[in-house]
């Protein structure tokens, strides 16, 4: 290398970096360096948050609303299926009363035609003088006679399935009580349908909850690597100051979590509002929400969705000598 006299040679970098450690060495015992912000490089712009923290809790707020609507539908949908998730029974009925004389055999054939299909478990035999008493009991204030109703009553059969979802069943039915002469109860073939298209949707309304839950946490993540990228410096300086990345990460992550629980509470209380407008709608179907059950969900969900997001975006805070 050629050396001109007076001009002195280009700082080293072990140099540049010893400087750097005794301009750091310096202001610990003295005066802080005006770049540097005296603070922790936390998320939090309180009071208030800043602008990107609140678009981040408006729409992830939207996107957990739009699912607490998914699952209040689901919760709606269950209760008016009612007990037909768990045990489902088809009534078919036969009119005993039109041929006295051929009504027992077409009885007994009707029965045997039930049992021979598959999915059916078993067959019961309600006599009209059983289903009088049934309906007593339901309509108790109406005035009925037990031997008007009884005359008036067909034979009604009660088949307990072991397969609901079978693809042919429900027409198997109506093909063997239309050879006899009897009727399926259709109202009842379509509460069996709802109960297989409900499982179904469950399966779609939980899909569709995980793929907005990573939309959320990546709106998080980005809203705090921006937040990241301007305090840069104050991250690398903690850094050379021999600050753990757990140490450094911590506020973030806090953030994340308290933007996300902040945006699961907003969202369950904008749900109240659809519950009161369709009160009177929901009660001629004889469904009861209850929107205390996804308080919890949605504020675990949202804290949860936030943690994520915070993690990704402090991924790269990893050594003393890479800042963000």
């Amino acid at each position: 290398m050629i050396r001109i006299p007076g001009l002195k040679p280009p700082p080293s970098k072990n140099m540049a970096k010893r400087r750097v450690e005794n301009v750091v060495v310096n202001n610990t015992q003295g005066t802080v360096p005006e770049m540097a912000h005296p603070r922790l490089p936390g998320g939090f712009n309180l009071p208030p948050f800043g602008v990107h923290q609140v678009l981040a809790v408006v729409i992830v707020c939207i996107a957990l609303w739009a699912v607490g609507v998914i699952w209040l539908g689901m919760q709606a949908a269950s209760q008016w299926v009612g007990s037909w998730q768990q045990d489902i029974h088809i009534h078919v009925y036969l009119d005993v009363k039109k041929d006295q004389a051929d009504s027992g055999k077409r009885a007994d054939k009707l029965q045997q035609a039930l049992q021979s299909i598959p999915q059916i478990a078993a067959v019961r035999r309600i006599p009209p003088a059983e289903a009088a008493v049934w309906m007593q009991t339901w309509l108790h204030d109406a005035a009925l006679n037990a031997q008007d109703l009884t005359n008036r009553l067909p034979l009604t059969f009660e088949i307990s399935l072991t397969d609901a979802q079978s693809r042919f069943l429900f027409d198997d039915i109506r093909d063997a009580a239309g050879r006899f002469g009897g009727r399926v109860n259709e109202d009842e073939v379509n509460l069996a349908r709802a109960h297989y298209w409900l499982s179904q949707a469950s399966w779609l309304a939980g899909f569709a909850s995980l793929v907005l839950a990573l939309a959320m946490a990546l709106i998080i993540s980005n809203t705090l690597r921006m937040t990241l990228l301007a305090r840069a410096d104050e991250i690398h300086l903690m850094r050379l100051l021999g600050a753990k990345e757990w140490f450094v990460r911590m506020p973030f992550i806090l953030e994340g979590m308290v933007l996300g629980a902040a945006a699961g509470i907003a969202a369950w209380l904008l749900l109240w509002p659809i519950v009161w407008g369709s009160s009177a709608w929901l009660l001629t179907m004889q469904v009861d929400l209850n929107l205390w059950v996804l308080l919890p969900a949605l504020l675990f969900g949202g804290g949860v969705v936030g943690t994520l997001g915070a993690v990704i975006a402090t991924a790269r805070v990893v050594s003393a000598e890479t800042g963000v």
